[in-house]
């Protein structure tokens, strides 16, 4: 009876270790651009959460991007449920920068609450993606007034352009 417990131990322990090999396996043939995405989404659900409230309308909007940049529904829902923090991934084009600093300010313009706090989130966010100091906060309040007047993302990016050269 002992033999039998611990066989069905070992198998079990077995299994968890296989499982968490080929977890680490397929993670090392994720693309850049996942990496980079799953990185996106992990802050906008920290922006989504930052009012305590994370509404349908923001759900909606990661699921949107999630799945415009290839992530599946079920990957998108295992990165927002994640207590695990993501690595943070640096987008390598300013085109990539200004898309990233957009979708956040999209989060963040989806309720009214708390906006200065988002707004300050967003721009700390433009600095780690690695756009300057000196231009980030400009950056990310054209794109909030630019946004809520209904500019669209192409012509808000062209509007910016010169605050993203280096």
């Amino acid at each position: 009876m002992q033999f039998i417990e611990k066989s069905k131990s070992f198998l079990f322990t077995l299994r968890y270790n296989q499982k968490i090999r080929k977890v680490l396996f397929m993670e090392i043939f994720v693309s850049k651009k996942t990496k980079g995405i799953k990185s996106q989404i992990a802050n906008l659900v920290a922006i989504a959460n930052l009012d305590g409230n994370f509404s349908v309308a923001e759900k909606k909007l990661i699921f949107a991007l999630g799945e415009k940049n290839g992530l599946s529904n079920d990957r998108i829902k295992e990165i927002i449920r994640s207590d695990e923090p993501i690595k943070f991934k640096a987008p390598e084009t300013d085109s990539l920068r200004f898309d990233r600093v957009y979708e956040c300010v999209q989060m963040l313009i989806m309720e009214d609450d708390n906006e200065d706090q988002k707004i300050d989130f967003c721009i700390e966010l433009a600095i780690k993606l690695g756009i300057r100091m000196a231009v980030a906060g400009v950056l990310v309040r054209k794109i909030v007034d630019g946004l809520k007047s209904g500019k669209t993302n192409i012509v808000l990016k062209q509007e910016c352009a010169d605050f993203l050269a280096f």
